[in-house]
C-alpha cells in the first residue's frame, strides 16, 4: 500500500514539472508577428575567440536594411545584407511576405564559395552563377541545392539566413520551446530546429542602462547558440555561439548606424 501511495505522490509531483517542459510551439504563420518587425538599419559586429578570454579576431561588420517595398506590384518586405571584412565578403537580397514572412526571393553571394545563388520562390526556380571558380560550379552542388529547394515547398518554413529578424517576431514565454522549420537556401534541406527560452538575464547598454532580456538557446552535439533578446524592443542584442571547430563566435548589435 505504501509503495502504491508513494508512486501516486511522485506521479502527482511530476505532472507540474512535465507540464512546464511541454510548452512546445511548432511555429506557424499565425505565430509570427510581422507587424512588430522594426524597419530600418540593423548593424552588428561579428568576432571570434579561441576561448572567452582570448583576443578577438576575424572581425566582420554586418549591415542590414529592412523596409517595406513593392515587389512585382505587391506589398513585400525587403531585407538587404552586406558583410565586410577589408572587402565585401557576403551580400544578400531577400524578399518576404508581409503576411507570414515566408520567402519570395533569396539572392545571395559568398566570396568564400565563389558563386552566387538566386532562389525564386514565386517561379519555383533556382539559379546558380559562377563568380570566381576556375573549374566552375560542380554539377553535384547545383543538383543538391535544387533538390533541397524543391523540397522546401512541402510545408511552411522560415529563412534561416534572417534568423536575427525572425527572433524579434516570436511570442516569448518562460520555458517555451520554438520548433522552427528553417530553410537556408543553398545550404541544405529545410529542417525543424528547437530553440528554447531558458530564462532571463540583464545586459548593460552603452549608456549604463540595464536591459532585461530573454535568453534563447539552441544546443547541438558539440555546439550551441545563445541569444540575448530585449524584452522591450525584441531586438537581438547579443549572440554567442560555440563549436569545437571554430571556438567562440559573438554577434553584438551596435547602437548607431554604420553609415
Amino acid at each position: 500500500m505504501r509503495s502504491i501511495l508513494t508512486f501516486i505522490l511522485l506521479l502527482a509531483a511530476a505532472v507540474p514539472a512535465m507540464a512546464m517542459g511541454t510548452d512546445t510551439l511548432h511555429v506557424q504563420p499565425k505565430d509570427v508577428d510581422v507587424k512588430s518587425l522594426r524597419r530600418g538599419e540593423y548593424n552588428y559586429i561579428i568576432y571570434f575567440r579561441k576561448t572567452k578570454e582570448s583576443p578577438a579576431n576575424r572581425m566582420i561588420a554586418v549591415r542590414m536594411n529592412v523596409g517595406d517595398q513593392p515587389y512585382h506590384n505587391k506589398p513585400a518586405i525587403i531585407v538587404k545584407q552586406q558583410w565586410d571584412r577589408d572587402t565585401v565578403i557576403h551580400s544578400a537580397y531577400s524578399v518576404f511576405s508581409p503576411k507570414d514572412f515566408s520567402s519570395i526571393l533569396h539572392d545571395t553571394w559568398w566570396k568564400s564559395i565563389g558563386y552566387s545563388m538566386k532562389f525564386d520562390f514565386e517561379a519555383k526556380k533556382a539559379d546558380y552563377k559562377n563568380v570566381s571558380l576556375k573549374d566552375g560550379i560542380p554539377d553535384s552542388v547545383i543538383r543538391k541545392g535544387t533538390e533541397d529547394f524543391n523540397q522546401s515547398f512541402e510545408k511552411y518554413n522560415l529563412n534561416w539566413h534572417d534568423d536575427l529578424l525572425i527572433y524579434t517576431m516570436l511570442p516569448y514565454k518562460e520555458n517555451r520551446t520554438f520548433m522552427i522549420n528553417y530553410y537556408d537556401p543553398g545550404f541544405g534541406k529545410a529542417e525543424e530546429v528547437a530553440y528554447t527560452v531558458t530564462g532571463s538575464a540583464t545586459i548593460t547598454g552603452s549608456n549604463g542602462e540595464k536591459i532585461d532580456c530573454w535568453i534563447l538557446n539552441h544546443d547541438d552535439k558539440d555546439t550551441y547558440e545563445r541569444y540575448w533578446i530585449s524584452k522591450k524592443t525584441r531586438e537581438v542584442l547579443k549572440e554567442e555561439d560555440f563549436g569545437k571547430n571554430f571556438g567562440y563566435r559573438f554577434k553584438i548589435k551596435l547602437g548607431v548606424s554604420g553609415d
